[in-house]
């Protein structure tokens, strides 16, 4: 692997700074680049760009559905005052995204907006909050905490959970949640949709005993859970409530439940039922094959909520539990509640209309704002005319290198980068450029391994129309060429893998060769490119059919609309997000030649039913079904 090593001597900077070329990644999406946002009216429908800060246009007023869904590049977004709605699954697996902060001006939030977010940390919700989506944060396994504003009369965040304003309702248990027992409020009636879905922490839960029943997925793919108390009066326990609970050991379940669904546990196995003799639920274990036993076991007798950085309860709900704080910043409120409804898709997650009450803030809003709406000063966007710019770092300045071309340009003075490979020694205090002094700065970054492509090599390379792959190369790293001027590509036969984005957004790519090498193409390798969707429409040359197999038998793409679909024999995997959205499809006939199906890639297809075949399937990965009636657990073995 090659290092190139630059020593920059102590620079002074008079009046202007150099402008230098950006570094990878640095960088971000103004409202004058409106190729990369496709925008409906006031609504963001897609973005397309490759950065990694991304600055919505304050023209827009909604973030529509899936905008940025799968986008694994982002790790900040700015978001105007302009936007009052996060629609459905807007952020749903954007994975390098850490923070985010919702203005005052938005009002609702979709289902699943931020769902899959695995490293969202730190989230700050605005006043104005006033319609909250089931599993908005689902999956975000990273998340304990969030920060509502104090003025919100909608939201109520308390002991890592988010339940409405005066919690009747408990919207969700964040999944990165403190402590190991979790006791649902007295005051909560009410669970919502994917309420639990994949706790990382907590292993006991106690319910409220003024919840009537718990709805269909509520308790469902709870990650780390090992009990469940459920309380009198309780009657219901609906489809797949506690279903795919892979940690689960036991569940009291009282005499006053009376109605159990035969999915209420589908996909969860070896656990027990502690109930009463004869109750609805002794019975239901026995048809089942469940153990039950009459003695309640391996949880808290004095079951109390743990968590370490617990906060006062706010005092919100009935008079019962006004003794319960003495917070001078929560304030007492009431609101009517609109029970959650299910969406078609029971992977994904609905909108609700909740009404909700206050919050109490942990953090005043003044000392978030002084912290959370920092923006580093490489992470501010820049025009496009602008290439790069010196940043002053403890009195020195720092210049950032093309990682394209491995040079600088510009620096002040006159002075000569100084090249030198990995292996060589370099000696600053002999070193032939110029002016050099021990105060010198030495920047490194790693321009390529001898058999890929460096992730970002040609990013944003317009001027780049064609190129050659060198024989030896075997990986095309994420992002490689992504928004270049490439007008065509031939990949040659030694590449094995083509990483995420690699092509993507390259709006002159119309004519591409994949040799049968190629076993791995990662999610967007092509997409926003014209050659993929000329494809799709039906206007290039290809004889396809209605699926696009490219390499050693990837399914790329899929353009038909047949409720019944056979996969070609020449399948081996098919790809992400291939048949993403494609509702008319009912079932799907898989061949033996099909080992693996990949990320998505029947996401939201909500009348699929079943596959048939199957019979050389090695691998599902995870999230391949999202949004369907078929669970990846289904394929376990």
């Amino acid at each position: 692997m090659k290092r190139l090593h630059i020593a920059v001597a102590g620079i002074v900077l008079i009046g202007v700074l150099a402008i230098v070329t950006v570094a990878s990644g640095i960088g971000g999406v103004t409202a004058a680049e409106d190729d990369r946002f496709r925008i409906k009216g006031t609504t963001l429908t897609k973005y397309l760009g490759t950065d990694t800060f991304v600055s919505i246009p304050d023209t827009i007023t909604s973030i529509g559905d899936e905008a940025f869904s799968g986008n694994e590049i982002i790790t900040s977004i700015e978001i105007p005052s302009s936007v009052e709605q996060i629609s459905y699954n807007a952020f749903k697996n954007c994975t390098a995204l850490t923070s985010v902060i919702l203005p005052d001006s938005i009002e609702k939030v979709g289902p699943g907006a931020f769902e899959g977010c695995t490293a969202l940390t730190s989230v700050q919700i605005g006043e104005n909050v006033s319609s909250w989506g089931s599993g908005v944060f689902a999956n975000c396994d990273s998340l304990a905490k969030v920060t509502i504003d104090g003025d919100n009369e909608y939201l109520t965040y308390y002991n890592g959970a988010i339940y409405n304003g005066n919690m009747t309702m408990l919207y969700q248990v964040l999944p990165a949640r403190e402590g190991e027992n979790y006791v649902m409020p007295e005051t909560v009636e009410n669970i919502d949709t994917y309420a639990f879905w994949n706790l990382q922490n907590t292993k006991n839960v106690k319910i409220s005993s003024k919840v009537s029943g718990i709805p269909r997925q509520a308790m469902s793919s709870m990650g780390s859970v090992e009990n469940v108390v459920i309380q009198e009066p309780t009657t219901g326990i609906g489809e797949r409530a506690i279903a795919n609970n892979t940690n689960l050991k036991q569940v009291v379940i009282p005499d006053s439940v009376v109605s159990i669904d035969k999915k209420a546990f589908s996909g969860t196995s070896e656990f027990q039922i502690c109930t009463s003799k004869s109750s609805t639920a002794d019975t239901f274990g026995k048809d089942h094959d469940i153990e039950v036993i009459y003695k309640a076991d391996e949880y808290p007798d004095d079951f109390m909520d743990s968590n370490a950085g617990m906060e006062q309860k706010p005092n919100v709900g009935d008079s019962t539990d006004s003794n319960e704080t003495e917070d001078s910043q929560t304030t007492a409120a009431t609101d009517e509640t609109d029970t959650a409804s299910d969406d078609e898709n029971s992977g994904s997650q609905n909108d609700t209309d909740n009404k909700n009450e206050n919050n109490t803030t942990q953090q005043k809003p003044s000392e978030f704002e002084s912290t959370a709406k920092y923006i580093h000063p490489l992470d501010v966007p820049e025009k496009d005319n602008v290439l790069g710019k010196t940043v002053i770092v403890a009195g020195k300045a720092v210049v950032l290198m093309d990682n394209h071309k491995g040079q600088v340009y510009g620096i002040p003075g006159g002075i000569e980068p100084d090249l030198v490979e990995e292996g060589q020694e370099t000696d600053t205090g002999t070193n032939s450029a110029p002016d050099k002094t021990e105060n010198s700065i030495s920047v490194s970054y790693e321009l390529n391994k001898d058999d890929s492509i460096a992730q970002r090599k040609f990013y944003k390379q317009k001027d780049l129309t064609e190129t050659k792959i060198e024989e030896n190369i075997k990986t095309i790293g994420r992002l490689a060429y992504a928004e270049s001027g490439l007008k065509s590509v031939v990949i040659p036969e030694n590449v094995t893998e083509i990483e995420y984005g690699a092509f993507m957004s390259c709006a002159n790519l119309k004519d591409v060769t994949i040799p049968d090498t190629v076993s791995a193409i990662g999610t967007k390798a092509f997409e926003g490119t014209p050659w993929l969707k000329d494809w799709r429409d039906g206007t290039s040359d290809s004889e396809d059919g209605d699926f696009l197999i490219v390499g050693d038998g990837i399914l790329l793409a899929y353009r038909g609309s047949a409720e019944h679909v056979e996969i070609p024999d020449s399948v081996k995997q098919i790809g992400s997000e291939v048949f993403k959205g494609h509702k008319e499809i009912l079932d799907v006939a898989i061949p033996v030649s099909v080992e693996k199906i990949c990320a998505e890639a029947f996401r939201n297809c909500s009348s699929l039913t079943g596959l048939t075949g199957c019979e050389g399937l090695k691998t599902v990965v995870r999230g391949a079904f999202y949004g369907t009636q078929i669970s990846e657990d289904d394929f376990k073995k």
